[in-house]
């Protein structure tokens, strides 16, 4: 692995977990309950982490399709969702890929890090490598936001323990 991918490697993996430990023990009705009934429900956040990681695997030259119905993945926000998954489609499509992730980002090469990418994101280099390290930012903020829902919807707060 190229040393530049050792930090947001590892902040990935552990995202990955944290995910899967926001979401533990939540129920498919939990997961839907909007706060106070506006803002973004668990299952609306964790379809948009999952939908960020399968486009970050197509930048990163290794696409796979997303599993979720097209009624959320084509959604640009949580009024426009017109076919809601499951909890668990949501935790298999996002186990697919951050497994795919994680081996794609194994065999990159320093070429492939520094190549530019086609897509305007908010970080001072447009390659493929400051990509990845804003998507890891992307992952970290949404954990956070997960992390609330959590304890909104009466569960207690995420733990970093295996569940």
């Amino acid at each position: 692995m190229d040393p530049r991918l050792i930090a947001p490697a590892q902040t990935l993996r552990l995202n990955t977990k944290l995910f899967r430990n926001c979401l533990h023990g939540m129920t498919g009705e939990q997961a839907e309950r909007r706060p106070e009934g506006f803002g973004n429900n668990a299952l609306w956040v964790a379809s948009h982490m999952t939908k960020a990681r399968f486009g970050l695997l197509k930048r990163l030259g290794a696409e796979r399709a997303n599993p979720l119905p097209r009624g959320i993945v084509d959604a640009k926000g949580i009024d426009d969702v017109t076919e809601w998954p499951t909890l668990d489609a949501v935790r298999t499509a996002w186990t697919e890929a951050s497994h795919a992730i994680r081996d794609r980002l194994e065999g990159m090469t320093a070429a492939q890090l520094d190549a530019p990418v086609d897509v305007r994101f908010p970080v001072f280099e447009q390659t493929t490598f400051a990509l990845i390290v804003f998507m890891t930012l992307h992952d970290t903020y949404h954990v956070g936001q997960l992390s609330t829902l959590r304890k909104l919807v009466g569960l207690p707060g995420m733990s970093f323990a295996d569940p």
